[in-house]
């Protein structure tokens, strides 16, 4: 029993300490809950409504207007300045162009036709995007020489969105196939009100502008009452959203110049095309010589963000995160991750922690996000964060460091790519390093040491994808003017379907784009 007496000494010693602790932490958080309600007590208007995203570009004086704009808000979350009162208390390359062959008839098919399923007029983008006019670009808005008649859906009579304007001009002669225009701009518009889903046709608009006699190209100006672009959606289709006060209404904005390809494999006959897009070594290869400039693939990863022994993740730069924009993209999509994170993830994620304690420390985060983004999504969005803002963002990131660094490098790709489309050349801001790590993302096809990578691309006058549904007859007698593929760089969050826009040889070369049938298939 004398042997004893020293070992219960110390346990009740080292029990008085743990309930000292104890008390001491419940009067430091019952402290920092005080100054956190006199602080609401000092604002007792009701907080200003979240701005939409409206239009991230591509104007220049975006940011001009957004460094001028009074900002009297807080620049920190209650919680986060309650925790630190209480701490003090105590230019572009030149396209590739490859000449494709003459039309010719192939299967009983329209010249035209037949000249189409041989070829592709393909967008090669301009990253990082320079700060000139083109002419040809995805998103933004219209770019014509006088006030523009916005295209309304039939069934809502809401506008469409603009998904892009291509620059006839830069279509190599003999890629119109003899009914292209060679002059003007044609203008695509499609309802993205929703993804598309289980319907094959959808709503959409061409539009042809022709140029001749115009001195000047302007930006036209979208409609008030223009829906946001799939509102429905908007936490899975747009990184910085939680809900669909957050949409835009108007898509990125990434100009790009059309390329030719010529579209010949060894399985197929020349004489022959393939009536569908031929995805083969030969078509890769195709895309890789329109691409022209080699293009590094090595992309960013939670490698990126290694937590260092001071508790801090790395950053990309030490700019990081550079805007308003950049940490309510990063909170939502900590949001995200943390609300579908199962049981099972969390014991991966925190082993040493017991389920009760895994599921109160998702709860917080949860509800902290919830206070950044309240507070991002209420300052301009490309205004300048300041260093005290930027580190005490950085420290409470990082502070959930195992969930922080799975979203870490989406995040960062994001915030950047908004950035660029948004305030053209604004490129010398980042690392190049980093700006170079994202140009595959924008890239027709890149090489690795295994093989050359392609996607299905964007493309004009050019087979359509195989489609879940027979379009053998469509293809037969009518041109395919346009198809898109999901993207979400480009803001073309279309799933596993494609736009496509198709138009008779007759109508086109008789400018009759109100003929054009938009569909929207499964691939």
């Amino acid at each position: 029993m004398t042997q004893l007496a020293p070992v219960v000494g110390i346990a009740l010693a080292v029990v008085a300490v743990l309930a000292t602790l104890v008390v001491l932490l419940i009067v430091r958080r019952r402290r920092a809950a005080a100054l956190a309600a006199q602080e609401a007590e000092l604002f007792e208007e009701a907080p200003p409504p979240p701005q939409r995203r409206r239009n991230f570009g591509p104007g220049a004086g975006t940011a001009a207007d957004q460094a001028d704009m009074p900002d009297d808000g807080p620049s920190l979350p209650a919680f986060v300045t309650a925790a630190q009162a209480a701490s003090a208390d105590a230019q572009p390359t030149a396209p590739f162009v490859a000449e494709p062959p003459a039309p010719r008839q192939s299967r009983g098919l329209p010249a035209a036709i037949a000249g189409a399923l041989a070829q592709a007029v393909v967008f090669r983008q301009s990253f990082p995007p320079a700060p000139t006019g083109a002419h040809s670009f995805y998103g933004g808005v219209p770019f014509t020489p006088g006030p523009l008649e916005w295209p309304r859906a039939a069934h809502t009579d809401l506008p469409l969105h603009f998904l892009l304007q291509v620059d006839c001009a830069q279509v190599p002669p003999r890629a119109r196939l003899g009914v292209l225009p060679g002059s003007g701009a044609l203008l695509f518009f499609a309802d993205l009100s929703a993804a598309p889903g289980g319907a094959a046709t959808t709503e959409g608009r061409v539009i042809w502008i022709d140029d001749a006699g115009a001195a000047e190209w302007t930006e036209a100006e979208p409609p008030a009452d223009l829906p946001p672009a799939y509102a429905d959606a908007a936490a899975q289709a747009w990184p910085w959203a939680i809900d669909a006060a957050d949409a835009p209404q108007v898509l990125p904005r990434w100009p790009f110049a059309p390329a030719v390809i010529e579209l010949t494999t060894a399985a197929h006959d020349p004489a022959a095309p393939p009536l569908t897009w031929p995805e083969s070594a030969a078509t890769a290869d195709a895309l890789l010589a329109a691409q022209g400039s080699p293009v590094a693939v090595f992309a960013l990863s939670p490698n990126d963000f290694s937590l260092r022994d001071d508790g801090l993740m790395d950053r990309p730069w030490p700019g990081f995160p550079h805007d308003w924009l950049s940490i309510q993209t990063l909170v939502a999509m900590l949001l995200r991750e943390a609300g579908r994170t199962s049981v099972a993830a969390a014991r991966a994620l925190w082993p040493d922690l017991a389920d009760e304690d895994r599921r109160t420390l998702i709860a917080q985060i949860e509800s902290e996000c919830g206070e950044w983004h309240a507070l991002a999504r209420n300052k301009a969005a490309f205004a300048d964060v300041t260093a005290p803002v930027r580190d005490a963002f950085w420290q409470w990131f990082s502070s959930y460091a195992p969930l922080a660094r799975l979203v870490a490098p989406r995040g960062c790709v994001a915030a950047v790519e908004t950035t660029l489309h948004a305030l053209p050349g604004s490129a010398a801001a980042f690392p190049d390093e980093l700006v170079a790590r994202l140009a595959y993302r924008h890239a027709l096809a890149v090489r690795t040491a295994a093989r050359v990578h392609a996607r299905v691309p964007d493309r004009l006058l050019a087979a359509p994808c195989e489609t879940e549904a027979d379009q053998s007859d469509r293809i037969r007698r009518q041109l395919l003017l346009l198809e898109l593929s999901a993207d979400e760089a480009l803001g073309h969050h279309l799933g596993d379907h494609v736009l496509q826009f198709w138009i008779t040889p007759e109508d086109l070369a008789a400018r009759q784009f109100a003929a054009v049938e938009v569909t929207a298939p499964a691939v």
